[in-house]
C-alpha cells in the first residue's frame, strides 16, 4: 500500500516529534548551593562587600549552619552614617562561570526570613583591576528584590522564590541602568545576596537562612486535554 504525499508528512512529523521526546532533557534544577553542592569550595567563596568601602558602618557574615546544608546571611545594616543609605551583602569569589543558558531562571529556596526584603544579584563582569583596598571595580549588576515573612528554622515554612530572567534589573552603582547589554545567561560570573535601607525604609540587624540557590526549568506543556 502506497501513502499519499500529506499521509507522508505526517508520519514524518510523528517520528520527528517522538524522537525529540525521547532525547534526554536538562534538568529541570540545577542546586548551584545547598544540598549537594557546597555553598563553600575549593573554587568558589563568599566575600564580604558592606557600605564600608563607601565609608558607612554596615557589616555582613555568611556562616554554615551547624549539621545542614544551609547558610545564615546576617549581619546590622547602619544608615546614620551615609545619611540614609546603607547596604551589606555577601558575594562570591573566584574564576568560576557557570553557564545557565538553558534555564529559565533562579530559584532562592528560604529557610527562615524576618519580614524585610533582599536583593539577589547576578554578574557578568568582573573587572581585572581592583580598588586600592583590594575590592573589585564597579561593574554592571543584575538584581532582584524579594520579600521575607517572620519565621524560624523548623517552622516548616520554607518558601521558594522563583525570579524568570526577565525579573532582573541592570544597575551600576545602585542605579538602573537602561542601556545596559542584555544580561549573558551563560557567562554568570558573580552571585550576591544584599541587604540594603531603600533609603532609610529598613535598618537594624538582619538574618536569612537560605537552603539552596539553583538555576531552574520552567515545566514546558505539549499538549492540553
Amino acid at each position: 500500500m502506497q501513502l499519499g504525499h500529506t499521509a507522508l508528512l505526517r508520519l514524518q512529523g510523528l517520528a520527528s516529534w517522538f524522537g525529540a521526546a525521547s532525547m534526554p532533557m536538562a534538568d529541570s534544577e540545577l542546586c548551584l548551593f545547598g544540598g549537594a553542592s557546597p555553598w563553600i569550595t575549593p573554587s568558589v567563596n563568599w566575600t564580604a562587600v558592606d557600605d564600608r568601602v563607601r565609608g558607612g558602618s554596615s557589616q555582613s557574615y555568611l556562616t554554615l549552619v551547624p549539621n545542614s546544608t544551609h547558610v545564615c546571611f546576617s549581619g546590622t545594616l547602619d544608615t546614620k552614617t551615609l545619611g540614609g543609605a546603607g547596604f551589606a551583602s555577601q558575594t562570591t569569589t573566584g574564576d568560576k562561570v557557570w553557564d545557565l543558558s538553558t534555564y529559565d531562571g533562579i530559584q532562592v529556596e528560604v529557610i527562615k526570613g524576618d519580614g524585610k526584603m533582599y536583593t539577589l544579584i547576578v554578574k557578568n563582569e568582573v573587572p581585572q583591576s581592583k580598588r586600592d583596598d583590594g575590592q573589585e571595580m564597579s561593574s554592571v549588576s543584575w538584581e532582584y528584590d524579594f520579600n521575607t515573612t517572620e519565621s524560624s528554622v523548623g517552622s516548616g515554612q520554607t518558601t521558594k522564590v522563583w525570579v524568570p530572567w526577565k525579573e532582573f534589573k541592570a544597575t551600576y552603582r545602585g542605579r538602573e541602568k537602561k542601556d545596559a547589554e542584555p544580561l549573558k545567561k551563560g557567562e554568570i560570573r558573580r552571585f550576591s545576596i544584599m541587604m540594603r535601607s531603600f533609603f532609610e525604609k529598613q535598618e537594624g540587624d538582619f538574618e536569612l537562612v537560605l537552603a539552596s540557590i539553583s538555576a531552574a526549568r520552567k515545566e514546558i506543556v505539549v499538549c492540553e486535554h
